[in-house]
């Protein structure tokens, strides 16, 4: 039976951050080194069922947050899986579409999304051939 590993990560959820603290004197200034930018986008994760057994853990990312012309979009499986996307109008009429040349567990794209008006979107994330969205998430383009 094939197991299911559960991956946690996109974007920095991999690695564990490690908080040093260490005494200063009073008269020395305090630094703080472990600051982090901000995070710029919608990220999260979700299941999808492989059958009534198995599910595998997906992982999705996509900045920035209020894209205007482009958009980073990552999406991460435990093992190589075909997935796609589209993003959908308020009139629930298909926009923009992405389609991976090859399937692999760790999909990056640039998308460009200067074609687009400002306004409200929903992303849509397929697996496979499967017409119902495994997901979806709201995007906003400023």
């Amino acid at each position: 039976m094939k197991q299911v590993l559960i991956i946690f990560g996109l974007s920095g959820m991999l690695c564990c951050n490690l908080k040093v603290s260490a005494q200063t004197s009073a008269s020395a200034p305090i630094l703080n080194t472990n600051t982090q930018p901000a995070f710029d986008g919608t990220k999260g994760t979700f299941m999808y069922a492989l059958n009534a057994r198995e599910q595998v853990v997906v992982n999705y990312q996509l900045t920035p947050l209020h894209p205007s012309d482009k958009a980073r979009f990552m999406i991460h499986t435990p093992d190589p899986m075909p997935f796609y996307a589209e993003i959908t109008n308020e009139k629930e009429k298909v926009v923009f579409k992405w389609h991976p040349v090859q399937m692999v567990y760790l999909y990056e794209a640039e998308w460009d999304l200067s074609g687009l008006k400002k306004g409200q979107y929903l992303v849509h994330i397929f697996q496979g051939t499967d017409k119902q969205s495994a997901h979806q998430f709201p995007l906003t383009i400023n």
